[in-house]
């Protein structure tokens, strides 16, 4: 049996337009005399997926949202993003755990008045959900996420899609993903398959040397973006894996 531990955003699921929305439902709340229409414009949308790749946590969307109300340019993003969301929290008077309680919030609202709207934002990459459902009776099947846990397990539920809700390893847990997939290790989950979006994720499981028996890959549909994936190609510790292969290996019954 062989232990998948999977990434959610930009693995199985494109949120994206969906964050563009929530983020600025919370900005809206927080920020009424600078984000003043009631949903986001399409002009902010469209910036916000040229910075998505850029985002390492969840509430930082928010954040992300002001700073494209800014005009920061796309270095912004790319090199400095943790200064500015440090900046910005520190300039509206929050915190870390305030923001992603907002942030939380924001989408918890939307779901209590539009489900259906809510779920429809979302876009599951296309043959994920089949491969998923034919690997959990064969495989052992984590999601290892920075979004918050509830959420995964709501748009799962949506699909159709019945995944246990202790295996979902999300922002509430406060884990990196390194040290949840070190953890598994020690359960004596020896033949782990990791697929993961995002290089810098990647980059500090190659730094842990008690990872190193641990199967790499990098997903080239997510949101990465053609410099990372020239870097993943060059380092001989990751495999590049397009949508149709991880299909395949996720439906594969024959690993061990």
């Amino acid at each position: 049996m062989a232990f998948f531990a999977l990434d959610f955003d930009g693995v199985l699921c494109d949120s994206a337009e969906e964050n563009a929305a929530s983020a600025w439902k919370c900005a809206h709340k927080l920020w009424p005399d600078l984000c003043k229409e009631d949903y986001v414009p399409k002009e902010v949308t469209q910036r916000f997926l040229e910075v998505r790749p850029y985002l390492e946590i969840g509430y930082q969307a928010v954040l992300m949202i002001r700073m494209i109300l800014e005009k920061q340019p796309l270095s912004a993003f790319r090199d400095e993003l943790s200064q500015h969301c440090q900046r910005l929290l520190q300039k509206s008077e929050l915190d870390r755990e305030t923001m992603i309680h907002q942030f939380g919030a924001s989408r918890d609202c939307w779901i209590r008045h539009d489900l259906k709207g809510w779920l429809q934002s979302h876009r599951f990459y296309p043959g994920t959900l089949t491969a998923l459902q034919k690997a959990l009776p064969c495989h052992a099947v984590v999601i290892l996420t920075t979004k918050q846990e509830r959420f995964v397990q709501l748009l799962l539920e949506g699909q159709g899609i019945v995944f246990p809700r202790e295996n979902i390893w999300g922002l509430d847990r406060k884990i990196p993903k390194e040290q949840l997939l070190e953890q598994f290790l020690r359960q004596g989950k020896n033949e782990i398959y990791f697929v993961e979006d995002r290089l810098e994720t990647l980059e500090r499981v190659c730094e842990r040397a008690k990872l190193a028996n641990v199967k790499l890959f990098y997903a080239l549909w997510g949101y990465g973006t053609e410099k990372e994936r020239q870097l993943v190609r060059n380092n001989p510790r990751l495999t590049c894996l397009e949508l149709n292969s991880f299909n395949a290996l996720l439906s594969n019954n024959n690993l061990v």
